[in-house]
């Protein structure tokens, strides 16, 4: 009865949200945390100081002989849902590869998406995962370096294939499972005429990538990567495209920010204090709070943040 009313308590909370309010989490180490309780314990009180509502939890499967797949370390990660949960934490099983773009490896997206609803069905309420999380980047492809424009929009073409199959198949096993997917800044990109840089024709409509996936998903995270906020390259700029169309649909937009030391200094807050970090960042939460397409914003990654300078 206890853990029933402990999960209520989550979707209760979760409903009451504000969109601003709501703020998004990638996590890598997740073994390492689930199988200590003391790691567990810092994490839910990192959130609780931050806000940090929803965590994109990375997951590792095995192959089964069907070609089905399974989630490992199940009873591990159940239990940590479990006080997750406790903690008023939304839990999204993080996984994908920019290979899984490519038509001939969307079978393994699907059985990844089954696996997850297995694991659902087969533990108790209040440990199951409250969403998927896609990361798929075509643009990490090694074909894409070289492709040109419409090689580069049939590339795109199948990653927004894969996923409106794949949000459908969750959806229809389970409507009130979160579906949502990592995408760049720049799909929405536009010519000087206005036309997308990147179009894609699905199912007869042409628009772009981003557009195609707020079109289905619950909601997606921006790897909008910049040092600043504000300005014409700032992270602000970056992502107004994508939040005014999300405002016409049911999707929610997270904002991500970086301070992991991955790429070029001006794609991350690497180097800045969390005060400078969240200082510049109280502008694009200000810009953005009263629009309904926007969820708050998404921290990439734990593990660089939780050590980050004060």
């Amino acid at each position: 009865m206890r853990f029933i009313l402990s999960l209520l308590l989550v979707l209760m909370t979760a409903a009451a949200l504000p969109a601003a309010e709501m703020r998004g989490m990638w996590i890598y180490k997740t073994d390492d945390i689930a199988a200590s309780a003391a790691a567990g314990d810092f994490l839910f009180d990192f959130c609780a100081k931050r806000q940090i509502t929803d965590l994109f939890w990375q997951v590792h499967f095995e192959r089964l002989a069907d070609g089905g797949r399974s989630l490992k370390n199940a009873d591990q990660t159940r239990a940590f849902i479990q006080r997750a949960h406790a903690h008023s934490l939304r839990i999204h099983a993080l996984f994908g590869d920019p290979s899984h773009a490519l038509s001939t490896k969307h079978a393994i997206v699907f059985a990844s998406v089954d696996g997850i609803l297995a694991f659902n069905h087969e533990g108790p309420a209040d440990a199951h995962f409250d969403g998927v999380h896609l990361d798929i980047e075509p643009h990490g492809l090694p074909q894409w370096k070289k492709a040109d424009i419409p090689q580069k929009c049939e590339l795109l073409t199948q990653f927004v294939e894969v996923h409106h199959k794949a949000v459908s198949r969750a959806h229809t096993a389970d409507p009130a499972l979160i579906y949502g997917v990592d995408i760049v800044f720049w799909l929405d990109k536009t010519t000087a005429e206005g036309k997308p840089t990147y179009p894609v024709d699905y199912q007869g409509v042409t628009k772009d990538a981003a557009k195609h996936l707020l079109d289905c998903v619950d909601h997606v995270a921006i790897m909008s990567y910049r040092d600043a906020a504000e300005g014409k390259n700032g992270i602000i700029s970056l992502v107004a495209k994508t939040i005014a169309y999300a405002d016409t649909t049911k999707a929610k937009v997270f904002v991500g920010a970086k301070m992991a030391d991955i790429g070029p200094k001006m794609e991350g807050f690497y180097g800045k204090t969390e005060t400078q970090m969240m200082a510049s960042l109280k502008a694009v939460d200000d810009t953005y709070r009263s629009h309904p397409g926007y969820a708050g914003l998404a921290f990439f990654m734990y593990e660089a943040f939780k050590i980050m300078p004060p």
